[in-house]
C-alpha cells in the first residue's frame, strides 16, 4: 500500500500558541525525525497524528500504531525498558502502514537500541519517530521534521545534511537580517533629516511624505530578526581539588532481591577521574548508584565519600526527584534555599519562561522536567556527580550543552548512559558491570 498524508493549516493551542499553519505533504516509504526544543509541541503534533481530522488526512485504510512516551502498566511484571521492548514488537510485527513513535529509545540499553534502529531500516511505511539520540538519527532516518519557533519545516534528508543545511540557513538569515537592518537605519536617518528640513521649509514635505513611505514599504518587506539560541548555562563551582585525594571508594559491596545483584563490587576514583558505567538493563546499575549516594542499603560492604566532597545525584526517575504539584520556584527553593527572585533569574539559566517558572511541575514535559531536575542538581555545585541516564527527554540543544559541560567539568563523574556519543566524548575509563562486579575495559 502507498500510503499518503496531508496536513493542511494545522494549528494547536494549549493556553498559548503551539504551532501554527503546518502544512505537509507526503507519499510512500519514509523514516522521520521529529526533532525541536522541549515544549515545542512534538508529542502533540505526534497524537493528533494519530487520527484523521479536516487538517490531517491519511490515504484509505491506512493503519496507525502509536507509541506515547508513557507505556501503560498493563504488563505490571517487567521493568519499563522492557515493556518498551515489548509494546515495539507489537507495534514492527503487526499489520502497520504508519508508527508513530514518541521516544521510543528512552531506557533502552545498548543491544535493544541496536534492535531498535534495524526494526526502523526494515519497516516499508511511515515511520514519525521523535529521538534525541544523534546516532540513531543519523544512521535511521531519511527525512527530518524540524519544530521551531511554532513552525514546522520539513526536510527531504537525513539528519547529517540537515544540520548542514540548517546551520547555513541560519547563518544566511542572520546576514540578510544585519544587512536590511543596516539600509532600514540608513532610510531611518534620511527620514530623520527630510523632518527637519520639512519643519523649516514646507517645499520639503512631499520629499518627507515619500521617505516615510519608502521606509515603511521596506519595514515591512523585512525579515524578522533571527532569534538567538538559548543555550543551556551550565556551570559549578568547585573547591580546589587535589588529584591524588580520594573521590569515592566502594568496596566488597554485595546486594541481593530474589538474586543476587551485586556481588563483592569494588571501584576507586581520583578527584577528577570520569568513568562510565556500562550493562545491559537489569544488570544492576541504579542499584549500584542508588546505595552510593545512601537511598538504597547494602546488604555488605562500604561505601566511603571523599572528606568535605559535595555529591549530586541524577535520577532518571522523575517521580522520585521532584514534587508534581509544587511550582519550578518552590522545587528550587527547596535544592538551592535561594530567595525567590534569585531563583526566578537561576531557573532562566535553564531556559524557563516566568509562566512555567510560577506554574506547578506537573504540566512540564517530560523533557522540561528532565531540564528541571538538571537545575536542582546543579544548584548544588556538586564535586561529584553521578548521573543516571541523563539524556532520557532532553532535546537535542540540552544534550549538547550538557555534554560540553562534562568535557570541561573539573570534578568527578560516573556515569551510566546507553547515549554513546555522549559517552565517548566526555570520559575517560569504561567499567563494565557483569555478574555483579565491575571490570574496566581496556579496548
Amino acid at each position: 500500500m502507498n500510503t499518503t498524508l496531508q496536513i493542511t493549516n494545522l494549528s494547536k493551542t494549549f493556553n498559548d500558541l503551539l504551532f501554527e499553519n503546518i502544512n505537509i505533504s507526503l507519499a510512500g516509504e519514509a523514516k522521520i525525525g521529529l526533532i525541536g526544543d522541549n515544549g515545542c509541541g512534538k508529542s502533540t503534533l505526534l497524537m493528533m497524528l494519530a487520527s484523521s481530522t479536516e487538517n490531517i488526512t491519511w490515504s484509505r485504510d491506512t493503519q496507525i500504531g502509536y507509541l506515547s512516551q508513557e507505556i501503560d502498566d498493563e504488563i505490571d511484571s517487567v521493568s519499563g525498558g522492557e515493556k518498551k521492548i515489548i509494546k515495539l514488537a507489537q507495534l514492527f510485527y503487526g499489520n502497520y502502514d504508519v508508527l508513530l513513535l514518541d521516544e521510543p529509545d528512552n531506557h533502552l540499553d545498548i543491544e535493544n537500541r541496536e534492535w531498535f534502529s534495524q526494526m526502523v531500516s526494515d519497516f516499508t511505511g511511515i515511520v514519525v519517530i521523535i529521538s534525541h539520540d544523534r546516532k540513531f538519527l543519523r544512521q535511521s532516518t531519511d527525512h527530518i521534521w524540524h519544530m521551531e519557533e511554532k513552525k514546522l519545516r520539513a526536510y527531504d534528508y537525513g539528519y547529517e545534511k540537515f544540520r548542514e543545511i540548517y546551520e547555513s540557513e541560519k547563518e544566511a538569515r542572520m546576514h540578510l537580517w544585519q544587512t536590511q537592518e543596516k539600509e532600514r537605519k540608513r532610510l531611518a536617518d534620511f527620514v530623520t533629516r527630510m523632518r527637519a528640513k520639512a519643519g523649516a521649509n514646507d517645499k520639503f514635505a512631499s520629499q518627507l511624505s515619500n521617505a516615510i513611505h519608502r521606509y515603511d514599504k521596506y519595514v515591512a518587506e523585512m525579515i524578522d530578526k533571527p532569534k538567538p539560541d538559548k543555550a543551556l548555562n551550565l556551570n559549578i563551582k568547585l573547591s580546589d581539588q587535589y588529584k591524588k585525594k580520594s573521590a569515592i571508594h566502594v568496596k566488597d559491596l554485595t546486594k541481593s532481591y530474589d538474586h543476587k545483584v551485586l556481588d563483592k563490587l569494588n571501584l576507586h576514583l581520583f578527584c577528577g577521574e570520569k568513568v562510565a558505567i556500562m550493562a545491559p538493563n537489569g544488570s544492576g546499575k541504579s542499584t549500584l548508584l542508588n546505595i552510593m549516594v545512601g537511598k538504597l542499603i547494602q546488604d555488605s560492604g562500604t561505601v566511603h565519600i571523599g572528606a568535605d566532597l559535595r555529591l549530586g545525584f541524577y535520577n532518571q526517575q522523575h517521580l522520585e526527584a521532584l514534587d508534581e504539584n509544587a511550582t519550578l520556584i518552590e522545587e528550587i527553593q527547596k535544592t538551592k534555599g535561594t530567595f525567590y527572585y534569585d531563583a526566578i533569574g537561576y531557573l532562566k539559566r535553564f531556559k524557563f519562561d516566568e509562566n512555567q517558572i510560577k506554574s506547578p511541575v506537573k504540566f512540564l514535559s517530560g523533557g522540561q522536567k528532565s531540564r528541571l531536575q538538571l537545575a536542582k542538581f546543579f544548584s548544588l555545585n556538586p564535586d561529584i556527580l553521578i548521573l543516571d541516564e541523563p539524556t532520557n527527554h532532553l532535546d537535542l540543544k540540552t544534550v549538547l550543552a550538557l555534554e560540553n559541560f562534562l568535557k570541561s567539568y573539573t570534578g568527578t563523574l560516573i556515569l551510566v548512559s546507553h547515549d554513546l556519543e555522549l559517552v565517548h566524548n566526555t570520559i575517560s575509563k569504561i567499567y563494565d558491570l557483569k555478574d555483579g562486579q565491575l571490570s574496566l575495559r581496556t579496548s
